[in-house]
């Protein structure tokens, strides 16, 4: 949450002193117990280092803390410590999903929607939202005052285009252009981009060394897309 002066020797100290359980106890600390929590000196170097009170210290750290509230949801997503979720993942299922409500009701299926996020993202996505205990620290979060929505802008919505309605899966290596730029292309024309393939796929664009989703394209009877078919179809 880049709470700046929150280091993890005052963290440890905290939790020593029975002020906090779990991070979300951060957010429930008052300034004066921050200003006269009483800092017991690591490695004394002299006489002198003896415990005192953080003081204005503790009052900047309550400063910093109250100013990460207001952080974007992308932010407090990265800040949980899901598991496989980096920034860039948190940001992109803070635009698509908005609220941290949507983002722990979404199913399995509308999380692997989510463009960029694949199946282990998605899986590890749900176990979080499936765990009690996470959701109590959330709700605890929440109590606090902690943001829970984004103010990204919301993904571009193409209501007419040639892939207008189109679900489109990628799979393999694609030699002219990156999958992003081709994830880019579908949007721009009115489709989106799946991370699996199920009878709701549209299409399966196939580039080089291609696999498992292309067994499951043909088991399913989903149509396939070349590299050269997918280009003559965005351009």
């Amino acid at each position: 949450m880049n709470i700046e002066g929150l280091g993890e020797s005052l963290v440890d100290q905290l939790i020593e002193q029975g002020l906090v359980h779990d991070f979300a106890d951060l957010y429930h600390l008052e300034a004066s117990q921050l200003e006269n929590l009483v800092v017991a000196p690591r490695s004394p170097r002299s006489d002198r280092a003896v415990p005192r009170k953080l003081g204005k210290v503790g009052r900047n750290v309550a400063e910093q803390i109250s100013r990460s509230k207001d952080n974007d949801l992308s932010r407090l997503i990265y800040a949980l410590g899901v598991r496989h979720v980096g920034e860039k993942a948190a940001a992109t299922l803070a635009r698509h999903l908005r609220s941290m409500d949507r983002l722990l009701d979404a199913p399995l299926e509308a999380l692997q929607e989510v463009p960029d996020v694949g199946p282990v993202v998605a899986a590890s996505v749900r176990s979080f939202a499936d765990e009690p205990h996470n959701r109590a620290l959330i709700a605890k979060l929440a109590a606090a005052g902690v943001n829970m929505t984004t103010r990204q802008p919301e993904p571009a919505v193409i209501s007419a285009g040639p892939l207008s309605g189109k679900t489109l899966v990628l799979t393999g290596t694609l030699q002219t252009m990156t999958r992003e730029e081709a994830a880019a292309a579908v949007e721009r024309l009115g489709g989106k981009v799946a991370s699996s393939v199920s009878r709701k796929t549209s299409y399966l664009v196939v580039g080089a060394d291609a696999g498992s989703k292309l067994e499951k394209a043909r088991e399913l009877g989903v149509a396939t897309l070349s590299e050269e078919e997918f280009k003559k179809l965005i351009i």
